[in-house]
């Protein structure tokens, strides 16, 4: 059987049902009804592409561990293609500036590196920025840049975008003349590179959030910033997942995700740190009562951005 999109129908063939359904338990990822036809189109162009006329065998040699990692690669970084930018949500990176600020303030003999897992990072942009707003906000206040972070997303492809951190010069517009000459450095007329003073920070790994064993991501963390990444999961699935995040972070740990994402469920042993802006949340610790939602305050560097309109 040869599929093609003429030849498949997105309801009722069950070559296309095994792949959805297949994708959907590999990744966690919804087929939404306005994927499935970009998902017919990619299965056929692939086949055509590598002259299978059987879409079993396809199959077969996409799922076989041997054969079929790059094609099977391939395939969830053509379907899960994300839009990203530097400091795309500006309010969410003035939560992260303030929150440094008062944890060096409220642990001022800290002696560990501060740890934050940027999950669904793709091409690096989240993960840069999140670098540059602790960075500054730990300079501000006279310290060290002890910090570190993990991002992790499920394309290989996307990672090793970010691992090279070179990006068009139109997607640094959004960044101020004084921070770009800090922190990048002109490869081209048209093309800039992060610079390893803030390269070294971060640790870019392929990571399914569904089953990832990395040392790395195992470790105790003190912010989870998950932006936009949830929206891929059923509902049910994204409460499994912020519940397996809870148990990664420190006792006394922040997490972020995209407005909306959660509803106005509030995960168990966290608790609704700002209202409106920012859908962050804390943990709770037995000895404090609940906090009384507040407005966030972007200042500093989030402010700045945020005024930009990155």
């Amino acid at each position: 059987m040869v599929i093609n999109s003429n030849s498949i129908a997105c309801n009722n063939d069950q070559s296309f049902w095994l792949w959805k359904k297949t994708i959907e338990q590999r990744t966690g990822v919804r087929i939404t009804a306005d994927r499935e036809n970009a998902l017919v189109s990619l299965l056929s162009r692939r086949m055509d592409e590598l002259h299978y006329e059987d879409v079993k065998d396809y199959f077969a040699d996409s799922l076989d561990d041997a054969k079929g990692a790059g094609e099977w690669s391939q395939l969830v970084d053509s379907l899960l293609i994300k839009e990203t930018s530097f400091f795309r949500h500006p309010p969410s990176l003035g939560y992260v500036e303030n929150w440094i600020e008062r944890n060096i303030k409220a642990k001022s003999k800290r002696r560990r590196p501060i740890w934050l897992w940027s999950i669904g990072c793709a091409s690096g942009e989240e993960a840069y920025s999140l670098a540059i707003v602790v960075k500054q906000a730990m300079e501000r206040r006279g310290r060290k840049a002890a910090f570190g972070i993990v991002a992790t997303d499920i394309s290989r492809k996307a990672i090793g975008e970010a691992r090279r951190g070179i990006y068009a010069a139109k997607k640094l517009t959004c960044i101020s003349a004084v921070l770009k000459d800090k922190y990048f450095d002109q490869v081209d007329d048209h093309n800039y590179r992060v610079k390893d003073n803030l390269r070294r920070h971060i640790c870019f790994l392929s990571s399914n959030i569904l089953d990832d064993k990395s040392p790395m991501v195992r470790r105790k963390m003190d912010l989870i910033y998950c932006q936009n990444m949830l929206v891929y999961f059923r509902r049910w699935q994204r409460r499994e997942i912020i519940t397996k995040l809870i148990s990664h972070l420190q006792p006394d740990g922040h997490m972020l995700v995209g407005l909306g994402e959660l509803g106005i469920w509030v995960p168990p042993g966290l608790e609704r740190t700002v209202p409106k802006t920012v859908q962050a949340y804390k943990v709770r610790t037995a000895q404090e009562e609940t906090a009384k939602p507040r407005e966030e305050i972007i200042t500093g560097f989030a402010l700045e951005q945020a005024k930009r309109r990155c």
